[in-house]
C-alpha cells in the first residue's frame, strides 16, 4: 500500500512518550477519546490519543466539525501537528488528522502495551502449576487447554480488561497466574477446599476474556463480548473441553461450572451467587488481585518521590494514597 507518509518521514514511529514540547509530529495513533467543544470563536475538536506508551491529549481548531463526523473512538489515524505545552501537559496542536487502515505491517504491540512480565517466564510458570495437580480429571482437562495450540495462543495474549486490571496484551496470563499462586497459598488454610478445582476455576473464570475483547491496535469489546459476556464465555469454553473428554464426571463437572458462573459474587455481576467453599474463596481472591494489580498501576502513574497521592480515579471515585516517602513500585524495583 502507499506510505502513510512522506519518505523522509516514514521510517520511525514516534510514540507519546518520545514527544517533545517545540517539535513537529507526524505519527500513527488511535483515538481513545474524541469530543466536538464549542469555544468562542465556533467548534474545536478535543482528543486523546494514544499508543503503547501512553496517551496524549490533542486538539484540531480548523474543519472540527467536519474532522468529527468522519472520525470515531478506536480509530488508527495518522495525525500530523506540533507539539506544545497547555495547562502543564503536552497536547498535540493537529494540523492534519486522517482515519487509516492498518498498514500489513503494522505491529500491534506499538500501539497495545503489554505486560511487564515476559510471556515466556509466565508460560514456564503455568505449565509448572499444572504438573503439581493431582487430580486426575481437572489434570486432563487444564492440559487439554494449554495443548490447544490455538486457544492457548489467544489466551496467553488477551488483556485482562479494558481499563480497571491488566488492561495490556498478556494481561490475562498475568491476572491467572497471580489467582493461582494465591489459591495455591490460601487453599491449605482451609482443609476442605478441593485445591485442583480451585485451580481450574483460577484458569477458566476469566478465559471468556479472550473472545470478550478485541486487541489488534486498542482493546474494545467484540459483539459477542457486548452481547454475552466473559463469564458465559469462560464457561461456554470449559464445558466444550469437558465433553471431548470421556468420562468426565458430573459432579466436577458442575462444581467447576458454579464456580465460573458465581466468580463476581454478586446477583448483579454473576448468574448466580457462590454456594460452595471453592466458589467463595476464588471470588475473593480473583478479586483481590484484580483491585491491587489496578490501585499498583494507578499509583505507578504518579510521579515517584514527590507525589503522596495520585490523581483522581474515575472508576472508583477516589484519589489514593501513596504516603511520605512511599517505597517504590515493583516496576521500579525491577529496573534497578
Amino acid at each position: 500500500m502507499d506510505s502513510l507518509f512522506p519518505e523522509e518521514n516514514k521510517t520511525k514511529k514516534i510514540y507519546v512518550n518520545e514527544l517533545q514540547v517545540g517539535k513537529d509530529v507526524q505519527s500513527l495513533f488511535v483515538i481513545t477519546r474524541i469530543a466536538l467543544r464549542e469555544y468562542d470563536k465556533g467548534q474545536l475538536l478535543n482528543l486523546r490519543l494514544g499508543d503503547k506508551t501512553g496517551k496524549v491529549s490533542a486538539v484540531l481548531w480548523g474543519g472540527a466539525e467536519e474532522a468529527y463526523k468522519r472520525l470515531r473512538d478506536g480509530d488508527l489515524v495518522s495525525v500530523i501537528g506540533k507539539v506544545n505545552s497547555y495547562q502543564n501537559d503536552t497536547q498535540i496542536t493537529i494540523k492534519s488528522i486522517q482515519a487509516v487502515a492498518a498498514p500489513d505491517d503494522l505491529d500491534p504491540e506499538d500501539f497495545l502495551p503489554a505486560s511487564p512480565k515476559p510471556l515466556k517466564e509466565m508460560t514456564v510458570e503455568f505449565d509448572e502449576m499444572l504438573e503439581k495437580m493431582t487430580d486426575k480429571d481437572y489434570s486432563a482437562l487444564l492440559l487439554a487447554f494449554r495443548q490447544d495450540e490455538n486457544l492457548w495462543q489467544e489466551f496467553s495474549r488477551a488483556p485482562g480488561a479494558k481499563m480497571w486490571h491488566h488492561p495490556y496484551l498478556h494481561g490475562l496470563l498475568e491476572h491467572t497466574l497471580s489467582v493461582m499462586r494465591l489459591c495455591r497459598a490460601i487453599a491449605p488454610n482451609y482443609p476442605r477446599v478441593a485445591e485442583d478445582l480451585l485451580l481450574a476455576g483460577a484458569v477458566f473464570h476469566d478465559a471468556g476474556k479472550m473472545r470478550e475483547f478485541v486487541y489488534d491496535y486498542r482493546i474494545d469489546y467484540s459483539t459477542d463480548g457486548r452481547l454475552l459476556g466473559h463469564i458465559y464465555m469462560g464457561s461456554a469454553l470449559a464445558e466444550k473441553l469437558m465433553d471431548r473428554l470421556p468420562d468426565f464426571p458430573a459432579e466436577s463437572r458442575r462444581r467447576l461450572l458454579h464456580v465460573i458462573l458465581s466468580h463476581h459474587g454478586e446477583i448483579e455481576r454473576s448468574p448466580i451467587l457462590p454456594m460452595t467453599l471453592e466458589a467463595n474463596l476464588l471470588h475473593h481472591i480473583e478479586n483481590m488481585d484484580a483491585q491491587m494489580a489496578a490501585y499498583e498501576r494507578e499509583m505507578d502513574k504518579a510521579e515517584s518521590g514527590a507525589k503522596e497521592w495520585t490523581g483522581y480515579v474515575n472508576l472508583i471515585q477516589r484519589f489514593l494514597y501513596l504516603g511520605e516517602n512511599h517505597p517504590p513500585s515493583q516496576n521500579d524495583r525491577d529496573e534497578d
